[in-house]
């Protein structure tokens, strides 16, 4: 869920030095050089957990957001004062920019987790579901890739990035702990039965249900990546 939230340290890692001195530690690369972008990928994690304020870019590791509305035909699901940790401890797998296409790929993998409140009413898997209450999620072992479509603008005569729109898929590598308080808490039956299958199914019900929350964590973190770019002229943050 975040993950990718994790978006913007893979970019980080094409900052020129020049731009910002606490991004001394970045080798300029072509577009061919995977290697020396993934090395920067993984001091750009590091290098960028706590935000740049002179870039616009907020903090990254915890992210906060007020309420996420994951809710589908089938579910009503609200999550409130959630907080998202684990960027820092990410792990870069890959890093790939194509300029033919105009795209940036990126993969990550994470251990993620997630704190807050939430409102639960309708189906998940097979089970009827509701209440309210914590949520605490622990997802041990998150894959997550992400392709970011780039367009490119002009300002006082500069040529800037911009990403222009994103997808993204995950995986899950290990079983996750996935616990929600308060689940039908007047009916000692049903809450038993909830409480097994997420003890039992954690990775499908995050899969089921999860989706929205992704998407809410990545969207936060592209509006960090532009915010960035529109900062950086496009020379300065590659070589081809």
């Amino acid at each position: 869920m975040v993950p990718l939230l994790l978006l913007f340290a893979s970019v980080a890692g094409l900052i020129d030095y020049s731009y910002a001195a606490s991004a001394a530690f970045v080798i300029p690369c072509r577009a061919a050089d995977e290697k020396c972008l993934l090395d920067n990928l993984g001091r750009g994690i590091e290098a960028y957990k706590d935000g740049i304020p002179e870039l616009g870019v907020g903090k990254m590791d915890p992210l906060y957001f007020t309420e996420v509305d994951s809710s589908s035909p089938n579910l009503k699901f609200i999550l409130r004062d959630l907080t998202v940790t684990g960027l820092k401890s990410c792990k870069p797998l890959k890093l790939k920019r194509d300029p033919a296409k105009s795209t940036i790929v990126l993969k990550l993998q994470c251990p993620i987790k997630l704190d807050g409140e939430y409102e639960l009413d309708g189906q998940v898997l097979v089970l009827k579901v509701g209440g309210k209450g914590k949520i605490h999620v622990f997802l041990k072992n998150l894959e997550i890739e992400v392709t970011l479509d780039i367009v490119k603008k002009e300002k006082n005569g500069e040529e800037y990035m911009k990403v222009k729109k994103f997808t993204h898929s995950y995986e899950l590598k290990e079983k996750s702990d996935l616990v929600f308080e308060g689940l039908f808490q007047e009916n000692k039956v049903l809450s038993e039965a909830a409480n097994d299958l997420i003890k039992n199914s954690p990775n499908e019900i995050v899969n089921e249900i999860g989706g929205k929350m992704f998407e809410a964590c990545i969207t936060e973190v592209v509006k960090n990546i532009n915010s960035m770019f529109s900062h950086i002229p496009t020379k300065e943050l590659v070589l081809d």
